[in-house]
């Protein structure tokens, strides 16, 4: 499930509504999705870093994926 149902549960709008929004390029509704998807992002990435710092297997092998995934969008 996405967020989405959640999101218009919580800020009691139309689902479908929030579901055009945010697919809308320049939609506000979808800058702020966007927006509150990559502070999500970057604290799982910090947290993750941290927890690599602490010897953590599983948190390195996350880490390297988040690399392999922004060398390959930036096409090096």
């Amino acid at each position: 499930m996405t967020p989405l149902p959640e999101i218009s549960a919580l800020l009691d709008i139309d689902e479908k509504e929030l579901h055009d929004d945010v697919n809308t390029p320049g939609n506000p509704a979808r800058r702020a999705f966007l927006k509150g998807y990559a502070d999500t992002a970057l604290k799982l990435r910090k947290q993750n870093l941290e927890l690599v710092d602490a010897g953590s297997p599983a948190a390195d092998e996350a880490c390297r994926g988040y690399l392999r995934r922004m060398i390959r969008d930036i096409d090096l």
